[in-house]
């Protein structure tokens, strides 16, 4: 089964707006942000909560207010779409339809919280998928290097643990992945997230799928994207 990243596309024609800014503004009233549900939200998806990842099983008892936004000038409506101000871990919004074609899918554990945009019918969410975080990725089978392959200096590096890859990130902080390998448990998902990776590997099998059911505002990364290994 092949694996591709997928992220929200910027392509002015297709998200309406020309600067790759978001297509939704986030509007939060005095009363929302007062909520201790809302703080507990924001406060755990803040980027500052360094127990994040270790901490990912709490995110499904958060039960935020509804989240309102309205869509930008010129902004068009699609399936997945950025919004701002972002929550930290939450880069979308995602469309009931997107989401009704996904959930029959192999997706592993994953929380929805919704979000209305004013004067659009469908409902939108916000969308979390439990992430395989770095201490789980065999740095010994992954391919870790920095520089640019057009420009011809890439480096490769000889990474075995976690610990090994946060001291080269110390010291050579634009190193990337160009494979990273996952316990072969994973295999099979339809949706693999992977902290170490920043946008989320979708199976071909559904990215087909969501292709044949129109979903728009999709950039799919068929090169350049990351390769996952099973191991």
């Amino acid at each position: 089964m092949k694996y591709f990243q997928i992220s929200r596309t910027a392509e002015p024609k297709i998200v309406g707006v020309t600067t790759g800014a978001s297509q939704v503004e986030l509007k939060l009233d005095n009363k929302i942000q007062q909520n201790i549900d809302f703080l507990n939200f924001k406060n755990h998806f803040s980027d500052y909560n360094q127990d994040f990842w270790q901490t990912q099983f709490k995110i499904k008892n958060l039960h935020p207010p509804i989240f309102k936004g309205i869509l930008r000038k010129k902004a068009k409506v699609t399936d997945i779409m950025q919004y701002g101000q972002m929550f930290g871990f939450l880069n979308y919004i995602y469309s009931q339809k997107y989401i009704d074609v996904i959930k029959p899918f192999q997706i592993g554990e994953y929380s929805l919280f919704d979000f209305v945009i004013e004067d659009i019918p469908e409902k939108y969410y916000l969308m979390f998928i439990n992430t395989i975080i770095f201490e789980d990725i065999f740095f010994n089978k992954s391919i870790i290097y920095s520089g640019n392959k057009v420009l011809n200096n890439v480096k490769y590096y000889d990474v075995n643990s976690f610990e090994e890859y946060k001291s080269l990130k110390q010291n050579i902080p634009l190193t990337r992945f160009e494979k990273i390998a996952i316990s072969k448990e994973h295999f099979g998902k339809d949706i693999i997230e992977i902290q170490a990776s920043g946008q989320p590997f979708y199976s071909e099998r559904l990215i087909d799928f969501l292709l044949d059911c129109n979903i728009s505002g999709l950039q799919i990364h068929y090169n350049g994207s990351t390769s996952i290994e099973f191991v």
